[in-house]
């Protein structure tokens, strides 16, 4: 009896003690003054996917993605505004011509088009429901948009109408791109090419055999590496880039391709955007891969470093020789202003914070 006694003496002391606690943490917390709402260790404009960027001059920027995301800066991306797309479909491509006229392409044959710098989106009928991954104007009337399911198509009197001009093949196109009304390229799944000469009426097939596998009837067959990006300065000198970190080139239009050795072949990681501007080449991928060359892809520099992220990079452009963009995955947006040396982040999520 004794024992169950001091039992309950303990008992009620502790008791007492945590309802002495429980009043002096009420006292105090009464007395805190609130404070102002944390910002997060590093800039975020979006925490959304990113997908694709174009931008016209050092100042007009549009960005889109997952989630009908379209965020712009007309201020070289000191401020950012949304703009409301009116639908709820993940947006692929971006494609201006002028800071108030543009277009996005997006899942289940999307397209948007506006005239206003993207204050109102109104939805042109493509006359598809094949998602559109891939879109390029040239001028405010022709432009051609690429996606899965083969297909392609092209409008000659800026979106009002869309005709069909694939080959509904089985296989995805990625990236699609005109250096005129006449001249354009299609790259995509299992290294395919196409090409134009007459504004996309006919397409040939081309091919670079170095990244054709040759196997024998004894081994397993090992599909070609899927293309993502393709790229020409002029109708004769382009680039392409894609999965195992490939990157080929052409000197005749594509009439023959050659494979172009870099540092990031050993990763094997897949590059997902090339562009070239002034004998630059740059070219970005999976986690935060960043790839330079100036001169025009004969020897390559990999500075990962220099992105400050390990996430995908999905999209690139650059407006001239030193301001460029770079968008991808959780919201990243980074930007240089001297040729890719060095870049910013605007918002993502850095591998080092300063």
């Amino acid at each position: 009896m004794h024992m169950h006694g001091n039992n309950r003496i303990t008992q009620h002391c502790l008791l007492t003690l945590v309802l002495i606690l429980f009043a002096f943490v009420v006292s105090s917390c009464s007395r805190v003054q609130p404070t102002a709402p944390r910002k997060p260790p590093f800039p975020i404009v979006t925490t959304d996917n990113l997908f694709a960027v174009d931008s016209l001059d050092r100042q007009h920027t549009w960005i889109v993605g997952f989630n009908s995301v379209i965020v712009c800066t007309a201020d070289g991306g000191k401020t950012w505004e949304f703009q409301k797309s009116g639908v709820e479909n993940n947006l692929s491509a971006v494609s201006f011509v002028t800071p108030a006229i543009g277009w996005i392409s997006g899942r289940e044959g999307l397209m948007l088009h506006t005239t206003d710098g993207g204050k109102t989106w109104a939805r042109q009928k493509t006359g598809v429901t094949k998602h559109l991954f891939t879109l390029m104007f040239v001028d405010e009337r022709n432009g051609w948009a690429a996606g899965d399911f083969g297909t392609i198509i092209h409008t000659s009197d800026g979106g009002a109408t869309w005709v069909s001009q694939g080959s509904g093949e089985d296989k995805i196109y990625n990236s699609i791109f005109f250096t005129d009304q006449n001249n354009g390229w299609v790259v995509g799944e299992t290294s395919l090419i196409y090409h134009t000469t007459d504004g996309g009426k006919t397409w040939q097939k081309q091919e670079c055999s170095e990244i054709i596998p040759v196997v024998d009837k004894t081994q397993w067959e090992t599909p070609a590496p899927s293309l993502y990006s393709v790229w020409f300065v002029d109708p004769q000198h382009g680039w392409a880039s894609g999965m195992d970190s490939t990157i080929i080139a052409t000197e005749d239009g594509g009439a023959t391709w050659k494979k172009l050795k870099n540092p990031a072949e050993e990763r094997k990681l897949t590059l997902y955007k090339i562009v070239a501007r002034e004998g630059n080449l740059w070219a970005v991928g999976q986690k935060g891969t960043y790839l330079h060359s100036a001169d025009s892809g004969r020897t390559w520099e990999l500075n990962a470093d220099a992105t400050n992220t390990k996430f995908w990079l999905r999209d690139m452009y650059f407006c001239d020789g030193l301001y460029g963009w770079a968008v991808g995955s959780r919201g990243t947006i980074i930007k240089t202003e001297d040729g890719g040396k060095t870049w910013a982040m605007l918002s993502g999520i850095p591998v080092t914070h300063k």
